[in-house]
């Protein structure tokens, strides 16, 4: 029996989860959350998280790693952050890994949020029995994992599954990864409301289902531009099951039905009615849970 610490670092809340795994069956102990402290940049932050995981142990007692969930672009091998846009802070080159792990005295290994997400639905949640999954994540931006051969696939350095970096429209809007009409910029949160004319998410889904055509539109057309992104890896990867999480996920079918019916539009080469296309189950923990199970030593695929 193993306990593991997961922290998902974000630029609102840091989200810390323990799990215990014995066996082949990992399950959760404790979760809690805190407001990330932004107020000296990048040191504050990774001593917060230093100091969340020495707390944890003490009143849970000691762990045997850490996994650390970070919004943006990391070093796989050398543990150091690359670029992180929605924490403040100057992220280039800061060994999180390494001062988490002298700190601790435990291994720590660093994984993207979207990744930690889509390897905690595979394990624990809505892709569980899946041999290959894409998961997505819908928020603030447009994240995603990849389980190829029922384990993570990150590529060479961490980044395949970045499902929300794909060109849609090739003179579309501009999006910060320095591209031009990325899936990103198309359904992401702040996208969705100014299409749907409603000041959040969560009223421009209610004002849709209360029957606000506006609003009904624009969740229409996020979905449909969704499904062409998973149209993509379709035909590329063929996956047996789609994952769809984070907080714009909350409109359920009002995405997803769009979604599918351009999966069936767009898909020939494959039968699209094998593929389940699910909302996620784990909710608000599932970043720091796949951080957690990727510091316990979850297998990922890198090259």
């Amino acid at each position: 029996m193993s306990r593991h610490l997961g922290l998902d670092l974000g630029g609102t809340y840091v989200k810390w989860v323990v799990i215990e795994e014995e066996g082949s069956s990992p399950r959760v102990l404790a979760t809690d959350r805190v407001s990330t402290d932004t107020s000296r940049g990048e040191r504050s932050v990774v001593e917060q998280l230093i100091h969340l995981a020495r707390d944890s142990s003490r009143d849970l007692g000691p762990f045997v790693s850490v996994g650390v969930g970070v919004p943006g672009l990391y070093d796989p091998v050398a543990g150091t952050t690359r670029f992180m846009p929605n924490v403040r802070g100057k992220w280039a080159g800061v060994p999180v890994a390494a001062q988490v792990e002298e700190a601790l005295g435990v291994p720590a290994r660093l994984i993207n949020d979207a990744r930690a997400f889509t390897l905690a639905e595979h394990r624990l949640g809505a892709g569980r029995g899946a041999n290959s999954m894409l998961g997505i994540t819908l928020g603030t931006g447009v994240g995603g994992g990849l389980i190829l051969g029922g384990g993570l696939y990150q590529g060479h350095d961490g980044t395949a599954g970045e499902f929300g970096h794909q060109t849609i429209l090739p003179e579309g809007p501009a999006c910060n990864c320095g591209n031009r009409g990325c899936l990103e910029v198309l359904a992401r949160a702040d996208a969705i409301v100014a299409a749907c004319g409603q000041p959040t998410v969560e009223e421009s889904v209610q004002a849709a289902r209360a029957g606000d055509r506006r609003a009904q539109q624009g969740l229409t057309d996020a979905g449909s531009y969704l499904g062409i992104g998973v149209s993509n890896v379709m035909a590329l990867l063929s996956v047996d099951r789609v994952v769809v999480g984070g907080g714009v996920a909350a409109a359920g079918e009002m995405l997803l039905g769009p979604l599918r019916a351009e999966l069936e539009r767009r898909v020939f080469i494959t039968d699209v009615s094998l593929v389940d296309v699910v909302c996620a189950e784990l909710g608000t923990w599932a970043g720091a849970i796949g951080a957690a199970l990727h510091g316990a030593g979850a297998p990922p695929a890198f090259g």
